[in-house]
């Protein structure tokens, strides 16, 4: 701890002592300690994606992806955030949430139209199949979850095969000469 900044605050606030002021930013210290998040423990399915990973993780294949914009003074994402981190242990590497605070990339928040949180989007394969935002319960959450991770493999198991295209093109061209209903030529 640098001596300047508590005979500053010992001057500013009208305290006799220097003690008094290291008591009163060991208060401080110790409060900003507590309110920052943990780390995320090794082995988990839980990340903070940092502002040059988002593309690359939101675009992963052969899983769930969960992102979830969130904020350290947000009460719901508090209580979401265990919800996620239980459902994504459980699946065993089917589901990766992925953490983006809205305080911290702004842009990418901005970029994505987060206008309130916790806003969760789910991702298969690169594309948004469904999102949320609030505080849902758990048996809900898990419903979303879930219904994307059918027919993924587990963890471990080779990828299905991708089925071959036909050789006949899946859209026929129109003829020109068709004309909506009730409509005739001149």
């Amino acid at each position: 701890m640098k001596t300047f900044p508590i005979v500053l605050l010992a001057v500013s606030c009208g305290l006799s002592s220097c003690d008094k002021a290291k008591a009163l930013a060991g208060r401080f210290t110790k409060k900003t300690a507590v309110e920052t998040p943990a780390a995320t423990p090794p082995g988990s399915w839980v990340t903070t994606i940092p502002d040059n990973g988002y593309d690359a993780f939101r675009l992963q294949t052969g899983k769930v992806v969960v992102i979830d914009f969130y904020a350290d003074w947000c009460g719901p994402c508090r209580k979401l955030s265990p919800i996620l981190e239980k459902i994504a242990s459980d699946h065993g590497g089917k589901i990766l949430v992925g953490k983006v605070n809205v305080d911290q990339y702004r842009e990418i928040a901005s970029r994505e139209g987060v206008k309130s949180i916790p806003d969760v989007r789910i991702l298969r394969d690169g594309a948004e199949v469904d999102r949320f935002v609030g505080l849902p319960d758990e048996n809900e959450v898990r419903r979303r979850l879930e219904i994307h991770t059918h027919g993924l493999p587990k963890s471990g198991e080779a990828k299905p095969a991708t089925p071959q295209p036909s050789a006949q093109p899946s859209a026929q061209p129109m003829t020109k000469d068709w004309l909506p209903p009730g409509m005739q030529r001149r």
